[in-house]
């Protein structure tokens, strides 16, 4: 029996998987900052509009909270 049958398919696929997801959550972290960044959110509270600022922040954290989960049950599909 060859020392391959020892180890299951999957092991040699993980650490590249796993190095992706932290890439990802890390690029989502980014994200996150850059949207809220004291100078993007002066520049969209210049903006006109009665609530700008506030339907931009609301926006901003829908896309970043729907991306996470998003993000998160890709990975646990895989």
């Amino acid at each position: 029996m060859s020392p391959n049958h020892d180890v299951p398919h999957d092991s040699h696929q993980a650490p590249h998987r796993d190095s992706r997801h932290h890439a990802r959550l890390i690029a989502l972290i980014l994200l996150a900052v850059l949207l809220f960044c004291p100078p993007v959110l002066v520049v969209i509270d210049r903006l006109p509009g009665v609530a700008s600022l506030a339907l931009y922040l609301f926006g901003a954290w829908a896309l970043v909270i729907a991306l996470g989960a998003w993000l998160m049950e890709h990975s646990a599909k895989h």
